[in-house]
């Protein structure tokens, strides 16, 4: 899991009003809590950024009023017709307790099925998960290439040392469906067999 340090300065003042002061200066609201303590504070919108507009999931420390807390983000609120960021929410993270967090799906590999023609199906861009921190990995990383048409992967077949799946097991990540024109391998296997004794014969 990758991590980001970003610094943040405390609100002096909470409610509407000092919400919407420190959106004018181009200052994103935020709070963090866990471990019995909640801290209100702001980052800049630009540091902001980099946290939100990416695939990566980070492990964010942040610096308000010179201590450090390690966090993950929980929640992100943003203007309706603007897009802009509005509010955050981050977790701190306690040490020797579960990070819960959704992490990117990553495949790995050529599906024979798609070699033949199927079509690819990712139900699921991001799995829910659970784990000490330093089992946490960048992404969800699922080797695909024996995956034929008509096959598919499930939450239920996942298996990650130091991690809990927390989606259905029944949910599907990855699938190759028929598609017109597609032919399973067996199927091309029996094709060309069946041209080989022909041409003996």
């Amino acid at each position: 899991m990758k991590t980001i340090s970003i610094t943040g300065a405390l609100r002096a003042e909470l409610g509407k009003i000092g919400a919407k002061e420190a959106r004018k200066n181009e200052l994103v609201p935020c709070v963090m809590y866990g471990g019995g303590k909640s801290v209100n504070f702001t980052i800049d919108r630009k540091s902001f950024d980099k946290i939100i507009y990416t695939a990566h999931v980070y492990n964010v420390v942040i610096t308000v009023d010179g201590t450090e807390y390690s966090t993950t983000l929980k929640e992100a609120q943003f203007h309706p017709v603007t897009d802009a960021a509005i509010h955050a929410d981050f977790i701190i993270l306690e040490e020797g307790k579960d990070v819960f967090v959704s992490l990117p799906v990553a495949l790995a590999g050529d599906s024979i099925g798609v070699k033949n023609g199927g079509k690819l199906r990712t139900p699921l861009r991001k799995l829910k998960v659970s784990g000490l921190l330093a089992s946490i990995p960048e992404a969800i990383e699922i080797e695909i290439s024996e995956l034929r048409i008509g096959q598919s992967i499930k939450v239920g077949t996942m298996d990650v040392e130091g991690l809990s799946f927390l989606d259905p097991e029944s949910n599907v990540i990855v699938a190759v469906k028929r598609a017109r024109g597609s032919v399973d391998e067996a199927e091309e296997e029996g094709e060309a067999t069946t041209e080989g004794a022909e041409a003996e014969a």
